[in-house]
């Protein structure tokens, strides 16, 4: 069976046959567009995500052939969000990330930016990776522009750390911002929403039949971003991507609500 192309409004939907094939698609996507923009004279700007979802995609992107197809000298990385722990926590983003991609790639350590939590509060991280975004990237619009951003969805319908109910989504001045979560009973730091939407590129990565629901209800159900906050992701002037496996794709509807049919395409593609 062939991986499947379509689109939801304005999102490109890639759907893996499998997990295999559906880490297969991220890293080629990953690798090509760090291609294309180094092949451009320019550093390729990539913020990375947590959760259960990437951890194959950073093995995958760690291994042959990616790893050695990555121009990591000319690699930038960032996170998303971050729990308010130490960089060797188990919880911390980071730290699943150089387990897993960091210390098996040849990213120079100068080139990795991670939230500074572990060291102070959550707001004092906040206003320090604010900084760093004005320092290390370019702008467009006044926004920092990352040419990648790596995304998740929790099952409640989070992505980054913008959780449902929460002031953060609508914080219109700040690039980094700091939120004390109830139902995790923790701090996070995490990137706003104009942030996030100033990307180029915006990858939504979703496995597992655990997944289904949400993802349906993101691309498909009611509009209600203070329940759903995955749908207010929306590049103004880049692409969105959703990648997903057939179990997290399996309660997509592949036709619109006017019963007009998606443009489904089953390809060999060369990701």
């Amino acid at each position: 069976m062939l991986p499947e192309r379509f689109q939801i409004g304005a999102a490109e939907i890639l759907v893996g046959c499998d997990l295999d094939e559906t880490v297969r698609i991220a890293a080629g996507q990953f690798v090509a567009m760090a291609r294309n923009r180094v092949a451009a004279s320019r550093d390729f700007c990539v913020a990375l995500s947590g959760g259960s979802a990437p951890r194959p995609l950073f093995q995958a992107l760690a291994s042959e052939p990616f790893a050695s197809l990555v121009p990591w000298k000319h690699v930038q990385l960032f996170w998303g969000d971050e729990r308010n722990v130490a960089p060797g926590d188990p919880q911390s983003n980071y730290s699943m990330a150089d387990q897993l991609l960091l210390r098996r790639v040849a990213v120079p350590a100068e080139n990795v930016h991670r939230v500074p939590t572990g060291n102070g509060t959550a707001i004092e991280a906040a206003n320090q990776y604010e900084q760093v975004l004005r320092e290390k990237l370019a702008t467009q619009r006044g926004w920092p522009r990352f040419d990648l951003i790596l995304l998740g969805v929790g099952s409640n319908g989070h992505t980054a750390s913008l959780f449902p109910h929460r002031p953060t989504l609508h914080e219109s001045r700040r690039l980094v911002v700091a939120d004390h979560i109830e139902e995790v009973g923790g701090w996070r730091v995490t990137l706003t929403l104009p942030v996030l939407n100033n990307a180029a590129q915006i990858i939504m990565l979703a496995t597992g039949e655990e997944k289904a629901a949400v993802v349906q209800r993101v691309l498909q159900g009611p509009r209600n971003p203070e329940e759903t906050p995955a749908q207010l992701i929306a590049p103004e002037q880049g692409k969105l991507t959703w990648i997903l496996d057939m179990a997290a794709a399996r309660e997509l509807r592949r036709h619109e609500n006017d019963g007009k049919p998606n443009d489904v395409k089953r390809t060999r593609a060369s990701w």
